[in-house]
């Protein structure tokens, strides 16, 4: 459920799609974890606009993040309007799923606080694309939202972020194709954990 208590939401279009990917999202992993015998807790979603303080530090404009301190997922609606715009409506909600994927990382224990910044950040591209995978079984993507979401992959690689933090955008695309094309299972090869 996206929180609404900071700023204005995104325009209309766009957060009806958000609101729908976010409840998406949410039913896949809960579906995901009763399978491996786990409970899913539901993360809270925010918008906001400019900067932001959150218990990890404060964020500014460009920026996603999962916060592990109290489980919640942060959009900055300038960001993902851009994405919007100059790549398309499931690039931004790519982000979205990304960020899911970390909270997947953390309710799982593969997350190891950053320890291995990229592995964790390329698993969370290849979560991503599992998600990705599962709308399009489900007939609720197009023909032009993968190379949306691979394109948004790519842009978000070195350098536009530190190679030693999000990995090279060739990577960012293999991980997330990984995922659509493989599922679950095979984004934790990116992990030594198994369920």
């Amino acid at each position: 459920m996206l929180c609404t208590d900071i700023k204005p939401i995104l325009g209309k279009t766009l957060h009806d799609k958000f609101e729908f990917a976010s409840n998406d999202i949410n039913r896949l992993w809960m579906q995901e974890f009763k399978a491996l015998g786990r409970v899913w807790v539901t993360p809270r979603v925010y918008i906001y606009w400019s900067t932001l303080r959150t218990p990890c530090g404060t964020l500014g404009q460009g920026n996603a993040l999962y916060c592990p301190r109290n489980h919640s997922i942060y959009i900055n609606q300038p960001f993902v309007n851009r994405i919007n715009r100059q790549v398309g409506d499931f690039a931004a909600i790519t982000v979205l799923a990304h960020e899911y994927g970390h909270a997947v990382q953390h309710l799982l224990g593969l997350s190891d606080m950053n320890r291995y910044l990229v592995q964790e950040e390329l698993q969370a591209d290849c979560l991503a694309g599992f998600y990705a995978q599962s709308a399009m079984q489900r007939g609720l993507l197009d023909a032009s939202d993968i190379p949306e979401a691979t394109a948004q992959s790519y842009y978000g690689g070195a350098p536009k972020f530190r190679l030693d933090s999000h990995g090279t955008s060739q990577q960012r695309v293999m991980a997330f194709r990984m995922g659509y094309s493989h599922g679950f299972q095979a984004c934790l090869s990116y992990t030594t954990w198994s369920p």
